[in-house]
């Protein structure tokens, strides 16, 4: 259907088109053809008089300031200027709570522009829904990127790792918390560093980070976190028949700290392992994991098998070896414990390394031979024995551990509740250790248990790494009476978001540093967890520089965006209407002497 724009159009149109060509024909000099373009004018403006033209709503630049923005910005011509609460004082901006606020004051805003340091991450929350234009400030002179050390046991080495802006030629030093230097580190062009120490006892403690420009002169200080941990030995079962790998095993165990208990029989109810080992269900409950053989697995029948399940799914891990090719019943056997594959029964030479880029560097990697170790293995001329496998066909839910060089599954692991279920192929590890290789022996062995054994029990919530007084912090992990107790015993309890599912997340604003706890009801009574608070400005020119980079990536998030259609009104009619009239008042005036020179 023809709307009433488009037919008033097309009449005006053609009324003005007429209007020409009768005037044109009237006087076919200049004076007709002047007297044909006022006519079509004329209709121009009529219709625009009827009809005036849509123009968008409002259309300004919201001018944002946040922190280090000049105190002397001033809003331009088609611009509105609004203040954070982290920028400066400036006398002409209007004072707002955050940026959402603002937006909602003045929805005529089509354009943002980011003054100063850029929005930290309360404004960066949310989409904006209109296009953002933002440019980083130069990183300020010091630390702008910090990767602080991970927990570390007791007696291991940690490191950190940062870069520093405008410090060539200056130091990073690594202060312990008595204040001695432990380590340290020129700083290049590029400013970054690494830096390490060995941890002590058991505990939470903060070390510093110190920067030294050229001059030697200290240019920051910064408090870095260390958490050590006593981890209690690894408790295992090892079940099976005397032979060189279990041998081998038992004695990787002792040497790695694991209380292990074995049960090694010899036939005839002789049990070589001395530990009068059951599986029973106190004993698994009070195991971290499990390794046995094959033929042991089979050995225990369909309700020992069933117990062990059900162990696994309560937590246990369980690693099978392989002993012999698979027969379709112990393949039936690793399925009730929760592991799915198929082959098994035929052997595939396994695939290894070289074991270091020069003898200097093997050398010093393996370290003295055992005493039964054969002489002359040992070397980079034949560092590798000749090892078997057995060949499986697994599915995507079982994760590799171990693999050759070739990538083939020397162990893997599969899901069952809260435990896992690990299997071992290589027919022959222990060559391994005959063949002068037993850092490869240990450093296997030690990568299957890691990944199948009971997870740890203690209270250990993912805190952020860094967490600044006054600044928001995501606490995951608790349960919903926790709550966070600040220096001085003053409580906070903590609301998990429903949104956050089943990671049980709850935001905290710490408001002073220090050494924080949060507390929780567990299954052995009250269960806490501590970590530091930074002070407020130990982070500064590092919460700059992400501030900058984050902001700039939200600003071409935000124009790159569909953005939302501009609100259109209509523009006024009476100027076109004078228009029109003036117009038409020339045209008659014109036509009128026109015709009366014709005559004469």
């Amino acid at each position: 259907m023809v709307g009433p724009e488009t037919l008033t159009a097309a009449l005006i149109a053609a009324g003005a088109l007429a209007a020409m060509v009768r005037l044109a024909l009237l006087r076919r000099g200049w004076q007709g053809w002047v007297l044909a373009g006022l006519s079509l004018a004329s209709g121009l403006s009529l219709y625009f008089a009827l009809f005036p033209p849509a123009i968008p709503i409002g259309g300004e630049t919201l001018v944002v300031a946040t922190a280090e923005t000049p105190a002397d910005t001033r809003a331009q011509p088609g611009e509105r200027l609004v203040a954070l609460p982290e920028a400066p004082g400036i006398p002409t901006a209007e004072r707002v709570p955050d940026l959402a606020t603002a937006l909602r004051r003045h929805p005529q805003v089509q354009r943002l522009r980011i003054a100063g340091r850029g929005l930290t991450e309360r404004d960066r929350d949310a989409a904006a829904g209109v296009p953002a234009t933002f440019t980083p400030m130069p990183a300020p002179r010091g630390l702008i990127r910090l990767d602080p050390p991970a927990d570390t046991p007791a007696g291991a080495v940690f490191t950190l790792a940062g870069e520093a802006a405008g410090m060539a030629g200056g130091t990073a030093e690594l202060l312990d918390p008595a204040r001695e230097r432990v380590d340290s580190r020129a700083l290049g062009d590029a400013g970054q560093f690494t830096l390490g120490g060995t941890t002590r006892a058991p505990g939470l403690v903060a070390f510093t980070l110190r920067l030294r420009g050229r001059d030697k002169e200290i240019v920051s200080d910064t408090p870095v976190p260390l958490r050590t941990l006593e981890e209690r030995p690894l408790r295992a079962l090892l079940i099976g028949a005397p032979s060189p790998e279990t041998k081998y095993l038992r004695r990787w165990a002792e040497d790695s700290g694991i209380a292990l208990r074995s049960r090694l029989e010899a036939g005839g109810g002789v049990d070589l392992g001395g530990d009068g080992v059951r599986l029973d269900r106190a004993s698994l409950a009070d195991s971290d994991i499990v390794i046995l053989d094959d033929r042991a697995l089979m050995a225990l029948g369909g309700g020992g098998r069933a117990g062990l399940a059900q162990a696994v799914t309560g937590g246990l891990g369980v690693v099978v070896r392989m002993t012999g090719p698979a027969t379709a019943d112990a393949r039936g056997a690793w399925r009730s414990l929760g592991f799915a594959a198929e082959g098994g029964s035929e052997l595939a030479e396994v695939a290894l390394p070289p074991l270091a880029a020069d003898a200097e560097a093997l050398a010093a990697k393996s370290g003295p031979p055992l005493p039964d170790a054969a002489e002359g293995l040992n070397t980079l001329d034949d560092p590798a024995p000749e090892l078997g496998r057995w060949t499986l066909r697994t599915g995507p839910d079982v994760v590799p551990v171990v693999t050759d060089a070739d990538g083939a599954l020397l162990a893997g692991w599969q899901q069952r509740g809260q435990g896992r279920v690990a299997l071992w192929t290589l027919a022959d590890g222990f060559a391994l250790v005959l063949g002068g290789q037993q850092d490869r022996y240990a450093q296997w062995w030690s990568q299957t248990l890691s990944a199948v054994a009971r997870p740890d029990s203690v209270f250990r919530p993912d805190v952020p790494t860094l967490v600044q007084a006054g600044e928001r912090a995501a606490i995951c992990g608790i349960a919903a009476d926790a709550r966070a107790i600040a220096p001085g015993n003053a409580e906070v309890a903590l609301v998990i978001d429903p949104d956050a599912g089943p990671r049980g997340c709850a935001a905290y604003w710490p408001q002073v540093p220090g050494e924080h706890k949060i507390v929780q009801t567990g299954r052995g009574g009250e269960q806490a967890f501590a970590f530091l608070v930074l002070p407020e400005a130990a982070l500064a020119s590092l919460r700059a520089a992400e501030t900058g980079q984050a902001t700039a990536r939200w600003a071409a998030q935000q124009s790159a965006a569909k953005v939302s259609a501009q609100q259109e009104r209509r523009s006024a009619g009476w100027p076109y209407v004078l228009l029109w009239l003036l117009l038409s008042g020339v045209l008659w005036f014109a036509e009128r002497r026109l015709r009366a020179a014709s005559t004469v």
